[in-house]
């Protein structure tokens, strides 16, 4: 591998791992949010039905046996009540925004740790995609310019290189992801290779590529990002080469 490429590879590794790494307090929060359900309405809008609850109530009021039975198992579900406080508080922060959720998860989960459950596998995942991506890119061009025989892409063409580059890492980057999300939103603390397992055991390979439809539409992203990139850099070195010539050719000092 010539020095230019490996050299331009780690650094997109590094570069990838550190700005997942910065940001991922800000990853964990949206996708907790995401996965949050809406709090739900216990008093039932049906006129009828709150009737019936009434009525229900009443009956158990009169009868002192069932009011028992009933203390007995309010006792005994106690934990699960707060539980289910809890979640409710969860749902009800997601609403107000992520200030609110942040606070719940720093007051309940004990600090910072939980906002960096995962940032590892995260980290492995981006340093993986920004190399793949720049090997496959670079294949996919050579390819290009040895079929075309010319070294002038096109933003179109440059379009669709960047689109085949982000579809070739998706097989090795998907499941790191998928793992990725599952530690975030686990209420267990279970490790990278737990659920791994338990993603296997319960949804096979195809676990790990749910989406997989999603992410090659968005794969376009990074793709006009680079395509821009492409287009930005040779209209600024071609800019730069005729100021150089022309302060050359009036006799003044080249500008680097």
């Amino acid at each position: 591998m010539p020095e230019s490429v490996a050299s331009e590879v780690v650094s997109a590794m590094v570069g990838g791992m550190f700005s997942a790494s910065a940001l991922y307090p800000l990853e964990v929060l949206k996708t907790r949010m995401q996965a949050e359900s809406k709090p739900s309405n216990k008093k039932s809008s049906n006129p009828q039905e709150n009737n019936n609850s009434t009525d229900s109530v009443t009956n158990n009021n009169n009868n002192n046996t069932d009011s028992n039975n009933d203390d007995d198992e309010i006792e005994s579900g106690g934990g699960g009540g707060k539980q289910q406080s809890l979640k409710h508080q969860y749902s009800q922060a997601a609403t107000e925004g992520m200030s609110a959720y942040a606070s719940l998860m720093y007051q309940h989960e004990g600090g910072i740790p939980p906002f960096y459950a995962g940032v590892g596998t995260s980290a492995v995942q981006s340093a993986t995609e920004k190399a793949l991506y720049f090997f496959a890119y670079t294949f996919f061009k050579n390819g290009y310019v040895n079929l075309t025989g010319s070294s002038n892409i096109g933003t179109i063409s440059n379009l669709i290189l960047g689109c085949m580059a982000e579809w070739a890492h998706l097989p090795v980057t998907l499941p790191i992801d998928c793992v990725t999300t599952a530690i975030q939103t686990d209420d267990k603390n279970r490790g990278a290779f737990v659920l791994l397992g338990n993603i296997l055991s319960e949804k096979g390979i195809g676990g790990f590529y749910k989406g997989i439809q999603a992410y090659t539409v968005l794969c376009l992203k990074p793709a006009i990002q680079y395509t821009v990139y492409e287009q930005v850099k040779k209209m600024v070195l071609a800019t730069r080469r005729v100021n150089n010539a022309a302060v050359v050719a009036g006799g003044g000092r080249k500008v680097v």
